[in-house]
C-alpha cells in the first residue's frame, strides 16, 4: 500500500475526524521511532532519513486546514518501505544484485559511494553509463567524508577520467588539483 492520497484522507475526514487523529498520533510515534532508527544508522544519508529527520508535526500544531495533506504524508511514510531499517537492506540488497546481474561490479562495498554518485550526478544533470559510476566508486572507497564531498564537485571531470583513476593504486589524502596532475588533465 502505498499510502492514503490528501482526497482519501479528506473523504476519511468528513466521516470520523476523532478517529483520524487518534490514527495520526499513533502513526506519529511509530514514524518518530523510525526516524529515530535511521538517523543512528547506516541509513542516515538516504533520500527517506534527509526528506523527513525534522519528524511529523505534532497534532496540536498542525491547521486543521492541512491536516488531511499532514496525514496523508505521514501514512506514505508509515507504508514506505524505504521507512524501515529492513526496508532499506531490502533495497540495498536488491540493487546490488540487479546491478550485478547486469554484469555491473557493485557490492556491498562500493554501494554508498555508488548512490551519492548517482544523487550528485541528478543534481548536476550529469549523464553518464552506470560503468563508469561503478569504476569511479571503487577509486573513492577509502576516501573520507570530505575527499568525497571534494570529488563530487568535479564528478563530470572525474567520470571522464575513471581508467586513468584505477591505475593509481591509493588515491586517498590527494587533493583535486594533485589527482589532475598524476592523470595529465
Amino acid at each position: 500500500m502505498a499510502g492514503i492520497t490528501v482526497t482519501e484522507a479528506e473523504a476519511l475526514m468528513r466521516k470520523d475526524l476523532n478517529a483520524m487523529k487518534k490514527e495520526y498520533t499513533k502513526m506519529r510515534d511509530i514514524a518518530e521511532k523510525r526516524i529515530k532508527r535511521l538517523r543512528s544508522s547506516e541509513f542516515n544519508d538516504t533520500s527517506a532519513y534527509k526528506s523527513h529527520r525534522e519528524g511529523f508535526q505534532k497534532l496540536r500544531d498542525i491547521d486543521k486546514r492541512d491536516f488531511a495533506k499532514a496525514f496523508s504524508e505521514l501514512s506514505k511514510f508509515i507504508n514506505a518501505k524505504s521507512s524501515t531499517i529492513r526496508g532499506q537492506q531490502d533495497i540495498r540488497r536488491k540493487t546490488i544484485r540487479t546491478w550485478r546481474d547486469q554484469g555491473l561490479n557493485l557490492n556491498q562495498k562500493n554501494y554508498d559511494k555508488v548512490i551519492k554518485i548517482l544523487e550528485e550526478m541528478r543534481r548536476q544533470k550529469l549523464v553518464y553509463g552506470s560503468d563508469k559510476v561503478i569504476e569511479l566508486a571503487d577509486c573513492m572507497l577509502y576516501l573520507d567524508d570530505q575527499q568525497t564531498n571534494e570529488w563530487l564537485d568535479h564528478l563530470d571531470t572525474l567520470l571522464q577520467h575513471t581508467e586513468e583513476l584505477q591505475e593509481i593504486p591509493n588515491l586517498n589524502g590527494y587533493d583535486f588539483d594533485e589527482i589532475m596532475d598524476m592523470i595529465g588533465d
